[in-house]
């Protein structure tokens, strides 16, 4: 992710000041953090023009590797690094936009979320959980959310896809990275321009929203670039064609074992898709009616500690670890690598080959290792 300053030895001074005296598993709270994503959005902060159009830089477009400029696709496309689909250069080469994303029943059903290319779900206080949407383009996406606020180890996976950062609040730990680093994010809690707004069905913290369109000009106003950088490289890599697993065991319906709620997705062999329900019930998104789907499913093993102030969450997101993939009704075992906060999460094959996801959208499961995943025939 771009930063106007890195500071490296940011783990280190976290873990000697915030995140001090990490303990045991919390269980049985549902007890909700005190943030600061309830605080009133404010008209005082960014400029009032928002509306920008991203055009790619000459150094954007040569970002895209030598391997797809060889693809044999048309000129002026190449394979989408979220996705692996074909797309315009122009818009392949944008920075996406990392969502913070409500997930409980009362925030249900979401907006906009089905367009997302890649969908990050993960445990934040009393073993709710909370989605990360990251999106190539949103500016057709006139509401997405409801939005919610930032916690430290969602800005890991933004990182991985040089993703604009956008919240509503902050955890303390969160903040305390994002204001330390520098942190290319946007946070709805300090928008002046109307990009961000409570709606009248819901009530807080349920009720926060964004209009993507004006996303681009937020960031824009923030001196933020909208087009990766010359050297950008992705973290996932495709095949070009669907291609099935040679191995593994059959997973037409994966439970991912959650404790607060178990998401079930459910394989569709007309489509090649699974298809996500959660709370006993088909998640769908509310400006389409669409139930949520995606070619792929990445089940990331974490480690999980209570962090010093008693209530927070450390999710092990550096290191080495296990996981599973799965698509076309299959699944095998995986492993992820993320050293630092500065590389990015790479996953590989039980052979030690990077991993290949098909083309479409991916759901990533970032899961307490001790958590019971099971999956099987339909």
């Amino acid at each position: 992710m771009h930063m106007k300053k890195r500071t490296v030895a940011l783990c280190t001074l976290l873990a000697a000041g915030l995140i001090a005296g990490c303990g045991s598993q919390s269980t049985g709270s549902t007890s909700m953090a005190a943030d600061t994503d309830n605080t009133a959005v404010s008209s005082s902060s960014v400029k009032e023009e928002v509306t920008a159009t991203a055009t790619p830089t000459e150094e954007a477009i040569s970002a895209v590797s030598v391997e797809q400029q060889d693809s044999g696709l048309p000129d002026g496309q190449m394979y989408s690094y979220l996705t692996g689909e074909p797309i315009s250069t122009e818009t392949g080469t944008l920075r996406p936009f990392a969502i913070m994303i409500n997930n409980l029943d009362a925030a249900l059903p979401q907006s906009g979320i089905g367009s997302a290319d890649i969908l990050y779900e993960a445990e934040v206080e009393g073993s709710i959980t909370r989605m990360m949407a990251v999106f190539q383009d949103p500016t057709s996406i006139n509401k997405i959310g409801p939005v919610r606020s930032s916690r430290h180890y969602y800005i890991y996976m933004a990182d991985d896809s040089d993703a604009i950062y956008t919240h509503f609040g902050w955890s303390p730990q969160a903040q305390y990275i994002i204001e330390n680093q520098g942190l290319e994010h946007i946070n709805g809690l300090t928008d002046g321009s109307g990009a961000f707004y409570r709606t009248s069905d819901r009530v807080a913290p349920h009720n926060v929203y964004v209009d993507g369109s004006k996303l681009p000009g937020l960031a824009e106003s923030a001196g933020y670039s909208l087009t990766h950088s010359s050297d950008y490289q992705p973290n996932l890599a495709f095949n070009t064609t669907d291609t099935d697993l040679t191995d593994g065991e059959d997973a037409q319906v994966i439970h991912v074992g959650f404790s607060y709620d178990t998401p079930v997705l459910t394989y569709n062999s007309d489509d090649g898709l699974y298809y996500r329900s959660e709370y006993g019930a088909e998640q769908v998104d509310a400006e389409t009616g669409n139930q949520l789907c995606f070619k792929n499913v990445i089940i990331q093993q974490v480690t999980k500690e209570i962090l010093g102030d008693g209530e927070h969450l450390e999710l092990g997101m550096f290191g080495t670890g296990s996981g599973y993939y799965a698509t076309n009704g299959k699944i095998v075992p995986i492993t992820w690598e993320k050293d630092t906060q500065q590389d990015k999460t790479v996953y590989y094959d039980m052979s030690g080959n990077q991993l290949k996801l098909n083309p479409g959208k991916t759901m990533v499961e970032v899961i307490n290792q001790e958590y019971s995943n099971t999956w099987g025939a339909e």
